[in-house]
C-alpha cells in the first residue's frame, strides 16, 4: 500500500523503560531548560511583553456560557466558545510574564482573577472534545465530578499555563494567600495527572492499538510540564515519565523511518516538534540522563520540516494544512542543534526573521523557552533540489537551490486513510519563482463536519477539487482501501511514477491507471495512462491560485509568465470558486481560486500528457 513500513523502532522500550524512570530528579533538583541556564527570558523581549500585559490589563474577562458551550452540539460551531476560552487564558499568561520581568505587583491581582476563573471553570475540555457527546448524546461535559477521566489538547495546555504561573509566581501568590496555589495544585492533579495516570482508554494514548496523531505527544508535552513543575511526590514523577515513555512509543510507531509527518506541515508543530518538546523536558526531569537526540529518527523527523519547505512561509500542504504555516524558527534552529543535524539548523536560523510573532497558547513550554534563547544570528542555508520521503511517499524537486527561482514540484502517493487525510492520492503541487502557480487548496475553519460522516461533502476535501480526474462518475474514496501503489522513484531525477487505480472505488471499472511526474528541462510534466473497462468522461482538474486564460487550444496562460499546455483533444474550461471562509481566503490572501477543467469524452485507453513550463 505505501511505499515503507511501519517498522519505526520503540526508542525508549529499546533503553528500557523501567529503569529510565529510576533517573528523574525530585522537584526541588529540576532545572527547566537546563541546556540554555534555565528561565531567564531575554531582555530583549521585556518591552514587547510588558507593553502586551497592559493591552491584556485593560480587558475583562468573559464569561463562558452554558449556551455557548452548547452550540457545538446543535450547528457545528467551535469558534466562538474557544475564543472566549483564549481570552481569558492569554489575559493570564502575559500578564504573568510580564510580571514575572518586573517584579512589581501591579498585574498580580488581575493575574489571581484570571487563576480563579480558570479554576473554577467545569472542564478545560473545549466543545468540540467533550467526551460526553458521543456516549450521552449531551451538549455539556460531564467532568463536574471528581470523575474527570479525559484530557484533550487546551485542557492540557491550561495545566501547562496553570503549572508556568506557579513556578514563576508561586511566591507571590503565596504572600496573598497559600490557598491559590493550593487549589492550582489540586485542580492540576485532579484534572490532569490523576486522570494520564489512571485511564488507559483515552484515545491519544494508543493502548487501544489504533493508530495515533499529534494529540499523543501534545498532550504528553503539557502532562510532563505539569509533572516537572508542580509534582512534589517522586513516585508520581516517576509513573507520569513511565507511562510517557510508554505512549511516545506508541505516537512513533505509528511513523516511517523518514520521519515525515502524514499529517502535513501544519500539524508537523504539534506531532514531530511537540515529540522534541518532550524529549527536552525528559532531558530536564532526568539531569540529562535520558538523552536520545541522537537518534537518526529523531533527526529526520526534524529535517522533515526543512524539506517539506518551498520557500519563506510556504509549505508543500497536502492534508488538513494552510497555504502558509508559521512557526517559532528558533525552536526548529534548537532541534537541529541538539539533533546534530546541520540542515536543520541552518534552516531554523535562516528563517528566524520569519518567526512567527502572533501570541500563541499552544506548545506553552515551547514558546516560554523561545523568549529565553539566546537569538542566534541567521545563516545561509541552501535548498535541497530533490527530496524523497519514501515512508509517506512525498517527493520534490526544484530547479534551482535558490527558491525564489525556477520551478518547484512535488507529489504525493500514500493513501486516503493518512490522518487529517484528503482524498488526494496522486495530488501535485507546483510553484514558479517561490510563488503558487498550481495549488493545493488546503483546509477551511474546523466545524463539527470536519471530523464526523460529513467531512467528505466538503469540498476542500474532494479529489475533484485537487489535481486529479474525475473518472466517469467516480471521484476518489476514503479509506485505507484507497492508495498509490507501484510506486517508482528516482528522487535524483525529479521523477516519480505510481498507479493510482487502487485510490478509485472498483466501480469505476480501472483496467490502468499509471501517473508520472517529473521535474525536467525547465517543465513539469504529467503523464497519465488510462485504460478503462468501458467508455467513460474523465475529467481532469487543475486548482491555480490565479486566474488562468484559455488561449490557443492545447494551451492556457497561467501567471508568472508560464503555461499550462495540455492534449489538444481536451475541451478546457474554467470555474471560478469564490471563497467564503476566512481561513483560506485570508491564507491564499485571495477572494477568489480557480479550477481548470479538461474533458475527454469516451475514453477506453489513453495517455494525456500536460506540462507547465
Amino acid at each position: 500500500m505505501l511505499t515503507g513500513a511501519y517498522d519505526m523502532p520503540k526508542i525508549f522500550e529499546t533503553l528500557k523503560y523501567s529503569g529510565l524512570a529510576e533517573s528523574i530528579l525530585p522537584v526541588d533538583r529540576f532545572q527547566l531548560f537546563s541546556d540554555i541556564g534555565g528561565l531567564h527570558i531575554q531582555p530583549c523581549w521585556h518591552d514587547d511583553l510588558i507593553k502586551r500585559a497592559e493591552k491584556y490589563e485593560a480587558m475583562e474577562y468573559d464569561i463562558l456560557p452554558a449556551g455557548i458551550y452548547m452550540q457545538f452540539k446543535r450547528n457545528g460551531n467551535r469558534s466562538v466558545y474557544q475564543d472566549l476560552y483564549y481570552k481569558r487564558r492569554k489575559i493570564v499568561l502575559y500578564l504573568a510574564l510580564a510580571e514575572s520581568i518586573e517584579k512589581k505587583g501591579r498585574f498580580i491581582d488581575k493575574i489571581v482573577d484570571g487563576i480563579w476563573l480558570l479554576l473554577e471553570e467545569s472542564t478545560w475540555v473545549v466543545p468540540a472534545h467533550n467526551p460526553s457527546l458521543p456516549d450521552m448524546d449531551c451538549p455539556l461535559p460531564y467532568a463536574y465530578k471528581e470523575e474527570v477521566d479525559f484530557i484533550d489538547l487546551f485542557s492540557a495546555e491550561t495545566g501547562a499555563l496553570l503549572a508556568f504561573v506557579y513556578h514563576m509566581l508561586g511566591d507571590r501568590l503565596d504572600a496573598i494567600t497559600p490557598l491559590i496555589c493550593d487549589r492550582i495544585l489540586y485542580e492540576l492533579n485532579r484534572r490532569i495527572t490523576l486522570p494520564f495516570l489512571n485511564n488507559d482508554k483515552q484515545w491519544w494514548m494508543g493502548f487501544s492499538g489504533r493508530r495515533i496523531n499529534n494529540w499523543c505527544p501534545w498532550i504528553a508535552s503539557n502532562v510532563l510540564t505539569v509533572c516537572a513543575l508542580c509534582e512534589k511526590s517522586i513516585k508520581t514523577r516517576k509513573n507520569v515519565l513511565q507511562k510517557t515513555f510508554v505512549i511516545l512509543d506508541h505516537f512513533t510507531s505509528g511513523y516511517h523511518d523518514d520521519g515525515g509527518c502524514d499529517e502535513g506541515p501544519g500539524y508537523w508543530n504539534e506531532a514531530g516538534a511537540c515529540y522534541f518538546d518532550c524529549l527536552e523536558l525528559i532531558y530536564d526531569m532526568t539531569g540529562g540522563a535520558v538523552d536520545v537526540f541522537d537518534h537518526p529518527f529523531i533527526r529526520n523527523m526534524g529535517e522533515y520540516i526543512a524539506k517539506v519547505n518551498i520557500y519563506g512561509d510556504h509549505y508543500i500542504n497536502f492534508a488538513d494544512c494552510a497555504a502558509k504555516n508559521h512557526f517559532n524558527y528558533l525552536s526548529i534552529a534548537r532541534f537541529g542543534r541538539r539533533a546534530h543535524s546541520d540542515m536543520l539548523e541552518n534552516f531554523g536560523k535562516s528563517h528566524i526573521k520569519l518567526t512567527d510573532p502572533r501570541e500563541t497558547l499552544y506548545n506553552i513550554a515551547r514558546e516560554i523557552k523561545n523568549l529565553c534563547e539566546p537569538i542566534p544570528n541567521g545563516s545561509d542555508y541552501r535548498y535541497p533540489e530533490h527530496v524523497w520521503l519514501d515512508g509517506i511517499c512525498i517527493m520534490a524537486a526544484r530547479e534551482n537551490s535558490r527558491p525564489d527561482k525556477g520551478l518547484f514540484f512535488a507529489i504525493k502517493g500514500g493513501c486516503n486513510a493518512e490522518s487529517h487525510n484528503h482524498n488526494d492520492v496522486g495530488n501535485f503541487i507546483v510553484y514558479s519563482e517561490g510563488k503558487p502557480l498550481i495549488i493545493d487548496v488546503g483546509v477551511g475553519t474546523y466545524t463539527a463536519d470536519t471530523f464526523n460522516e460529513n467531512r467528505y461533502k466538503i469540498w476542500t476535501m474532494q479529489s475533484s477539487f485537487h489535481n486529479l480526474p474525475k473518472i466517469g462518475i467516480y471521484e476518489q474514496m476514503a479509506g485505507e482501501e484507497f492508495f498509490a501503489d507501484e510506486v517508482d522513484c528516482e528522487s535524483n531525477a525529479g521523477r516519480i511514477s505510481m498507479s493510482l487505480k487502487e485510490a478509485y472505488p472498483k466501480t469505476a471499472g480501472i483496467i490502468a491507471y499509471r501517473r508520472t511526474g517529473e521535474l525536467s528541462g525547465g517543465a513539469v510534466k504529467i503523464t497519465d495512462f488510462i485504460h478503462l473497462e468501458q467508455p467513460a468522461d474523465i475529467v481532469f482538474h487543475i486548482m491555480t491560485a490565479d486566474r488562468p486564460m484559455l488561449s490557443a487550444q492545447g494551451s492556457i496562460a497561467l501567471s508568472y509568465g508560464r503555461t499550462l499546455r495540455y492534449d489538444d483533444s481536451l475541451k478546457a474550461a474554467i470555474d471560478e470558486i469564490e471563497l467564503t471562509d476566512p481561513h483560506i481566503s485570508d491564507g491564499w490572501n485571495r477572494s477568489t481560486l480557480y479550477r481548470i477543467r479538461l474533458e475527454a469524452n469516451a475514453v477506453t485507453q489513453k495517455t494525456f500528457e500536460m506540462s507547465i513550463q
